[in-house]
């Protein structure tokens, strides 16, 4: 649980004042996330999201509210972000901060394969809407980054950790997914950042209310970000891989999208790629926890299991 900023009601009401949203009666910060300062907000008009952005500029936080509006506007499910003077970025307590409505539905700790057939084909829909997005953004947490938090973590991880470090930054140094065809991506795709209708009557991607959390979006592989969702959504809590959930989100996708012969060839490296992204982090924030008025910060060890197994191959959804 992390709420970095802390607020009043009187700092919340000045900049309430900007948005056409009524007025305020009462906010809480939500447990969850890691990154920035999240808060339910209630008016006399609904419920909201406030978010203060932590570690991005405005312009950056900008172009995250735009896109979330463009994705809104080609029906993928998303929160719709609110205008403050013509702009969807405010500030907050000297941080940028966003105001977005309060999607329904709760997010799912245990998924099935139903799930994962849903988020995939999402996720297709949402690469497939954004291929021709005319704004770019570059990947926060590529290459540059993972070098960067490598040579942090050095001195605190242990031997054993080190030479696996080592031995897959060479790996990914040569492994490159740019060949791949590209478009906008989430690039954090989790189970906690996708929520699903609770009425069990909605069925196939309907079940799926809203995602959530864009403040990692970028210009990128698709594929990697297909594995990002596969590392966390299929598979078990010791790390192992749930064959029928895999399978589903894969043909989930492929309904919307089929992969190329090129990424199914990549797949292991992408696999790998993407868990060595969160292992990175989960390390760092392990040795160099953040401070915050409520902390959570997620174990490293189920991504260096994977790190350390052999990758899996693209598994043929027509089998």
């Amino acid at each position: 649980m992390s709420v970095f900023t802390k607020i009043n009601s009187q700092q919340l009401e000045a900049f309430l004042k900007s948005y056409p949203v009524g007025t305020l009666s009462g906010f809480t910060g939500i447990e969850a996330g890691i990154t920035n300062s999240n808060f339910f907000v209630d008016t006399d008009t609904g419920r909201y999201v406030l978010t203060i952005v932590e570690h991005e500029h405005h312009d950056d936080v900008e172009w995250f509210m735009q896109l979330l509006a463009y994705l809104h506007s080609n029906n993928i499910p998303c929160a719709l972000p609110v205008k403050a003077n013509n702009s969807y970025t405010s500030t907050l307590a000297e941080k940028p901060a966003t105001l977005v409505e309060c999607l329904q539905g709760a997010e799912k700790v245990i998924v099935n394969p139903d799930d994962c057939h849903a988020i995939g084909q999402v996720m297709a829909q949402f690469h497939t809407s954004c291929e021709d997005y005319k704004t770019t953004r570059q990947d926060s947490r590529g290459a540059e980054w993972r070098a960067q938090i490598a040579e942090k973590v050095d001195g605190k991880i242990s031997d054993k950790e080190r030479r696996l470090l080592n031995e897959l930054m060479q790996a990914s140094s040569s492994a490159s997914l740019d060949a791949l065809p590209a478009s906008v991506i989430h690039a954090d795709l989790f189970r906690d950042n996708v929520l699903f209708y609770e009425n069990s009557n909605h069925a196939g991607a309907a079940r799926i209310s809203g995602i959530i959390d864009f403040y990692y979006a970028c210009n990128g592989c698709m594929l990697y970000d297909l594995a990002i969702t596969f590392n966390d959504w299929c598979r078990d809590e010791n790390g192992t891989i749930e064959r029928e959930n895999a399978k589903a989100l894969l043909q989930g996708y492929e309904s919307v999208r089929p992969l190329q012969a090129a990424e199914q060839h990549a797949w292991p490296d992408a696999v790998r790629c993407a868990a060595l992204r969160f292992w990175l982090s989960r390390l760092h924030d392990l040795h160099y926890p953040p401070e915050a008025l409520m902390t959570y910060t997620k174990d490293p060890a189920p991504y260096e299991k994977i790190l350390t197994e052999s990758p899996p191959n693209y598994i043929d959804t027509t089998s």
